[in-house]
């Protein structure tokens, strides 16, 4: 995804985010995975049950490695952002029942109209992003739940 040289008590470290969600990210540091809470997600504050882990001074906590290699936007319905870009218009709100592959929003990215589509059926659970947001490559915008398994 994105890659990035983090400062830390004035020591570099080379990080790669590699799975983002609305409430944790995936991030390599230095060869070694972490599983980061997210408290704020740019300005926008994240649910308040979530807390921040604090490191222990001069290097990040070894944190257990995550048990499938499967993003969990993939899995968990959420939608990320294709690329930077600026949240043009919302086509649907929280609670809207949606078909695979629907447009969700539009967003404009490199002077381009992108069409954000549903990856799958569901109900929108939460919008991440509003019009005119700028977002970040991998920032998550829609949140759609798939709907409920029943037997015969």
């Amino acid at each position: 995804m994105s890659r990035y040289t983090l400062k830390i008590n004035d020591q570099d470290y080379s990080a790669e985010v590699k799975e983002i969600t609305a409430e944790r990210a995936l991030i390599e540091i230095d060869g070694t995975d972490y599983t980061v809470d997210l408290v704020e997600f740019g300005r926008r504050p994240i649910a308040p049950k979530v807390q921040a882990k604090e490191a222990p001074a001069g290097a990040p906590a070894t944190a257990p490695r995550p048990q499938s290699t499967t993003p969990r936007a993939m899995t968990d319905g959420t939608v990320s952002a294709p690329l930077p870009g600026m949240v043009l218009q919302l086509k649907v709100k929280e609670g809207d029942t949606v078909s695979a592959g629907q447009i969700v929003l539009t967003m404009e990215a490199m002077k381009m109209e992108n069409q954000i589509t549903a990856p799958h059926t569901g109900t929108v659970k939460k919008i991440f992003a509003g019009e005119g947001d700028n977002v970040g490559e991998g920032d998550p915008l829609v949140e759609i739940s798939r709907p409920e398994m029943t037997t015969l």
